[in-house]
């Protein structure tokens, strides 16, 4: 007995030290034997039984899927696993004695680990729901435009994707190398028979023989029955899930029968138009200068309001005279107020502000100088409301006539399609300035040109670079150009209450390395002796060369 004890004793030692850093023999995961392997050579041959490779078919009603265990996250935690495997048969009583030599004869299973990723479980789960998921179905309507002869389209169950259970599946496969499994689904049953969709169906018939009246603004409205009969459809009635269903709507037809019917009811409104001249007076000073708003000859054709009809409100409507199978309905109809009424145009009686600037005849920028002051020559910005040059003149292309000119950009003159319609932007600025508005934004040139006012001028360029100034009294401002082969003049007409404007220069200062700064004062003296000073200071650098 002695002898036995010794030799088992010296069979374990032996095999201790034989293994030492190897897994012992006998050990397997998944049927992959490991014994006599390195813990790195087990995390190698441990890739053969990992989830991540496989491939799983889900299919269902013809439809397939595969889905790999990577697609959800499924692999074997292979650190862990080969842990497992070290450690078999090394633990125990007598500090694994017996199992480590019993498994010279005996094979000894290790369970692996696996690790589940279920955020992107739950995507490839939806990937399968949209493939395999049915809504039930209450049952449908189905028209013959000309005999009016009223189908049914029978109730259908609908299915819903059982993610539990599929997802519990999925992982099985893929740890179990099956290669296909149909996804479990429960039926939903549609809650109505036939005989009730038949129903439905014997009330539309009733109700297409007789046309929709509808009344509403511009005269009565007569719906046909082949007009109605593509909105006729079966709906149901209460929250799911459903129980009863009724003659009701197609949503999305009936708004576009709706939408028919209130263009030809739609009326737009009418501006109304305020006529005054283009260029009455000459205002060109370079530096010091003094302005108030004056009276002007200013004529308005009278606008007119429209009126829209309110598509929700005749879509309610006309659904709830369906279902109640009434054959007329009330259309609700609103005002559609013009942007510058009558009442409202007719307080622009001065010519708030004005300026012209000047420059030699015949260049190309010329053109691109006239094209955007036709472009922006009428606009009305009504009270509150704020002018953008940008936005009334649109992008300078050359679809639109403009033609290559010289614009500065990073000190150095280039040409530039639309260049050139500074000057306008300047000429624009200096009329509201001197209208007394609310200057919101303005970019003045990086360097000084002799023929715009110092410190008073502003560039522009689509769409990074732009004039905004805000009307900021009761009454529209209309925007009058005018340009000629030399100049170019903006005129402003509203109602600023006489507000008196004065703008004074400083002298210039020179600047160490660039050329000048120059600070512009706008004293602005309000009705009732408010008087607000606006100081803006422009820094100029030097001009190329």
């Amino acid at each position: 007995m002695a002898l036995a004890a010794l030799v088992w004793a010296g069979v374990t030692l032996g095999l201790r030290l034989l293994y030492a850093g190897s897994v012992l023999p006998g050990t397997q995961v998944a049927g992959i034997g490991l014994g006599g392997l390195s813990e790195a050579e087990a995390r190698v041959r441990l890739e053969q039984v990992d989830p991540a490779n496989r491939v799983v078919t889900v299919a269902y009603d013809g439809r397939r899927m595969r889905v790999r265990g990577r697609d959800v996250g499924y692999r074997l935690d292979a650190a862990a696993t080969t842990k497992r495997a070290m450690d078999a048969g090394r633990s125990g009583p007598m500090g694994g004695l017996w199992s480590g030599v019993f498994s010279l004869w005996s094979p000894r299973d290790v369970q692996p680990v696996y690790v589940l990723a279920s955020r992107r479980g739950g995507v490839v789960l939806d990937q399968i729901a949209r493939r395999v998921e049915r809504r039930s179905f209450v049952g449908g309507l189905s028209t013959d435009p000309d005999s009016l002869r009223v189908r049914v389209a029978p109730p259908r169950r609908g299915r819903a994707l059982d993610r539990a259970r599929t997802a519990a599946a999925i992982v099985a496969g893929l740890r179990e190398g099956r290669g296909a499994i149909v996804a479990p689904v429960t039926r939903a049953p549609p809650g109505v028979g036939r005989g009730d969709v038949d129903l439905v169906a014997r009330r539309a018939r009733r109700y297409l023989t007789a046309p929709l009246e509808l009344s509403v603004a511009g005269g009565p409205v007569s719906v046909s029955p082949r007009q109605l009969a593509p909105v006729l459809a079966v709906e149901p009635r209460g929250p799911r899930p459903v129980s009863r269903v009724r003659l009701g709507v197609d949503g999305k037809r009936l708004a576009s029968l709706v939408g028919r019917i209130a263009a030809r009811r739609d009326r737009e409104p009418v501006e109304a138009r305020i006529v005054a001249a283009a260029d009455p007076v000459i205002l060109d000073q370079k530096l010091d200068l003094s302005w108030r708003a004056r009276r002007a000859q200013v004529r308005v054709m009278p606008g007119r309001t429209g009126r829209r009809v309110q598509r929700r409100g005749a879509i309610d409507a006309v659904a709830a005279a369906i279902r109640a199978g009434r054959h007329a309905a009330e259309v609700p109809v609103r005002p559609a107020a013009p942007k510058v009424p009558t009442r409202s145009a007719r307080k622009v009686t001065s010519l708030i502000g004005t300026f012209t600037t000047h420059f030699p005849c015949c260049a190309p920028r010329v053109k691109n100088i006239t094209l955007i002051a036709k472009a922006v020559n009428g606009t009305v910005i009504p009270p509150r409301g704020q002018f953008a040059l940008n936005r009334e003149a649109g992008k300078r292309t050359r679809a639109d006539g403009y033609v290559p000119a010289p614009f500065i950009s990073d000190g150095k003159l280039v040409p530039s399609v639309g260049g050139g319609v500074s000057q306008f932007s300047t000429t624009t600025y200096n009329a509201a300035y001197f209208a007394g508005l609310d200057i919101d934004s303005h970019q003045p040139h990086s360097e000084y040109i002799d023929r715009y006012p110092p410190g008073r001028e502003a560039t522009l360029n689509y769409p990074t670079i732009d004039l905004k100034w805000t009307n900021d009294t009761d009454a529209p401002v209309l925007v009058r150009t005018a340009s000629t082969a030399t100049s170019v003049t903006v005129t402003l007409y509203g109602a600023n209450g006489g507000r008196r404007v004065r703008a004074r220069s400083g002298p210039r200062q020179p600047l160490p390395g660039r050329d000048f700064a120059v600070t512009v004062t706008r004293e602005v003296v309000y009705p009732g002796g408010r008087r607000i000073r606006q100081p803006y200071t422009t820094s100029y650098d030097k001009p190329p060369g």
